[in-house]
């Protein structure tokens, strides 16, 4: 089977478990115990730079981590789209609003005067819909995180966060995709071998 359709039927699979699981008993928690893992993992410090999302249902929830961060001083950024295909992280603050994006995800509101942020990251922080122990991920389809993930420099520390129903044996990837240094959902950190450039325990 053809990479993209074996993608296209991992993601019906996906939002069929969503769907499934959207009033299971312990989902909060299981975001809860992600976001804690992540804390420990990467702990936030002032002045770091950190791209983060805002999540969306079926989605490990960041709310604590932004609440954590924001306390440390982090400067945070979420993603706006900016183009066919394309996104850039614009800076998002405490007190400041969303609006709603193309495909219901929230987005910074636009405000005059503010810019994307062209680089200098130390820390991205991914969605997607299913990921494998080795750091392949496979997003929507739409390419939006594998195109802006492409322009970072290796050092960057690239993270994913999902839940352990959305860690499958094998992503099928494309010579484009972008693999994450290491994972982390409700179970714990996976730090991924396969992407060069990761980190260590």
């Amino acid at each position: 089977m053809p990479v993209e359709e074996r993608k296209e039927l991992l993601r019906r699979e996906s939002r069929d478990r969503t769907r499934s699981r959207s009033a299971v008993p312990g989902s909060p928690r299981a975001g809860e115990r992600a976001q804690a893992h992540f804390l420990r993992a990467f702990p936030p410090r002032r002045g770091m730079a950190l791209a983060l999302y805002a999540a969306v249902p079926g989605e490990v929830p960041t709310g604590r981590i932004r609440e954590a961060c924001l306390a440390a001083g982090v400067r945070l950024y979420y993603p706006r789209v900016t183009g066919k295909g394309t996104i850039a992280f614009f800076p998002h603050r405490e007190g400041e609003g969303w609006e709603e994006g193309p495909y219901g995800i929230p987005e910074p509101l636009r405000r005059r005067g503010s810019r994307p942020r062209a680089g200098g990251f130390d820390l991205v922080v991914v969605p997607g819909v299913a990921f494998d122990r080795e750091g392949r991920r496979l997003g929507h389809g739409f390419g939006y995180y594998d195109r802006f993930l492409a322009t970072l420099p290796e050092g960057v520390t690239r993270v994913g966060l999902a839940f352990t129903r959305q860690v499958i044996p094998e992503v099928p990837v494309d010579a484009w995709d972008v693999p994450v240094h290491a994972l982390v959902t409700e179970e714990g950190v996976i730090r991924a071998s396969h992407a060069s450039g990761a980190p260590t325990k």
